[in-house]
């Protein structure tokens, strides 16, 4: 198959094909220098390689806190040495279990996974192959639940819109469902979309639906990928409804819970450029008003997911969390891997991981600070600190 452009055609629309199909082989997937493969046994993902050190099992056995870099240097040495791979050499040093292996080896494929899902560019190719894999390497992943679990993380929504079609489409829920879907947790509004599906809607109904249309676009595509909806029978006649876009804002404007920060005054025109929301989302947050920040800055993602500035700076002013939160630890890691020298940012993920009592994966970014700017004071003091104390390992 030649190469496909991925801003023509979503990676999740391929692994569509590919699973319909009952397809075998590798979906080779390119970004710059970056390469992904994705191995499908009889449509099901299978297994998942990358190039990013990132991706890599022993980067997630360090980041995950199960090996220490010492650990990690001695099974280096070992595997060198008899030819064993890295994580044969962990269990037979003893720095892992096996079982430990296996969890590892399986979030380092899921995480292969969820990272091609958001792309936008690149390139796709299918390469087919009988037998991808020996049998002891393919790993029992459910497609449904990486496919909705990744969709929910692409960045264009209206590229999403888009693609589901007219708003005459009718869909509703599958029962049962191809996973448990409540493990995951459910969104707002998927959960709006589920219960208004019980019975044949129409996509211009569920688009209606008072929660932002962006999150609506989202969910309902994540929905359909993640194999929770299906097309329906068409009625007859069909409804020709299309709700205009400024419609649909002035209902969910209407029912908008007043942020607690919010100020009296006027709010500014929406910014029409990238560096427009740049500049009134950093005005705001020096004013203390970081909810309208945030705002702006969501609504310029969606409006232009391209854009590196609004993406940086959303995710670093939801860095500032305390706690931990996957969705914004994927913002900063799908930016790192379209520019992996960005030290701002991989500091500002170092400290995420800090204040979330992640001692491993801090460690682990700021060392990575240091590899690309070594008189980064702020990343030696930061790393002395943590060697140096007790904070547990990041998990």
């Amino acid at each position: 198959m030649s190469l496909r452009d991925l801003g023509q055609v979503l990676v999740a629309e391929e692994m569509a094909r590919v699973r319909a199909e009952r397809w075998s082989g590798v979906l080779a997937l390119t970004q710059g220098e970056v390469a992904k493969g994705l191995y499908f046994v009889e449509g099901e993902i299978a297994f998942a390689a990358s190039t990013v050190e990132e991706d890599r099992l022993g980067a997630c056995l360090f980041r995950g806190g199960k090996i220490t870099e010492g650990q990690f240097r001695a099974a280096m040495r070992e595997g060198e040495a008899t030819g064993r791979p890295l994580g044969q050499a962990l269990v037979e040093l003893g720095h892992i279990t096996p079982d430990e292996l296996a969890a590892a080896v399986t979030a380092q494929v899921e995480r292969i996974v969820l990272s091609v899902l958001r792309w936008t560019t690149g390139s796709l190719r299918r390469d087919p192959m009988d037998r991808p894999l020996p049998a002891d390497l393919v790993l029992d992943l459910n497609t449904h639940r990486l496919l909705l679990l990744g969709t929910r993380q692409f960045p264009d929504a209206e590229r999403l819109e888009r693609a589901l079609g007219a708003p005459e489409r009718r869909l509703r829920r599958v029962s049962p469902w191809p996973f448990d879907y409540e493990d995951v947790p459910p969104s707002p509004a998927e959960r709006a979309v589920l219960a208004q599906s019980l019975r044949s809607v129409a996509l211009g109904e569920l688009l209606a639906l008072p929660h932002p249309r962006p999150q609506l676009a989202r969910g309902i595509y994540a929905l359909l990928a993640g194999g929770l909806l299906e097309d329906a029978p068409v009625r007859v006649p069909a409804p020709a409804f299309a709700p205009a876009p400024e419609a649909v804002r002035a209902v969910v404007s209407q029912r908008r819970p007043v942020p607690a920060e919010a100020d009296l005054t006027p709010p500014p025109a929406r910014p029409q450029t990238p560096e427009d929301a740049e500049r009134d989302a950093r005005s705001f947050l020096e004013r203390g008003y970081r909810q309208r920040a945030i705002d702006v800055l969501q609504e310029a993602v969606d409006r232009h997911p391209e854009a590196r500035g609004p993406r940086k700076l959303l995710a670093m002013t939801l860095g500032r969390e305390s706690g931990f939160r996957p969705e914004v630890e994927a913002r900063f890691l799908g930016l790192l891997e379209k520019d992996p020298q960005d030290v701002e940012l991989r500091y500002a993920l170092a400290s995420y991981y800090r204040r979330a009592g992640l001692a491993g994966r801090a460690v682990l970014q700021l060392r990575m600070v240091l590899s690309t700017n070594s008189g980064h004071a702020a990343a030696w003091r930061d790393l002395g600190e943590l060697e140096a104390g007790e904070t547990r390992r990041g998990r």
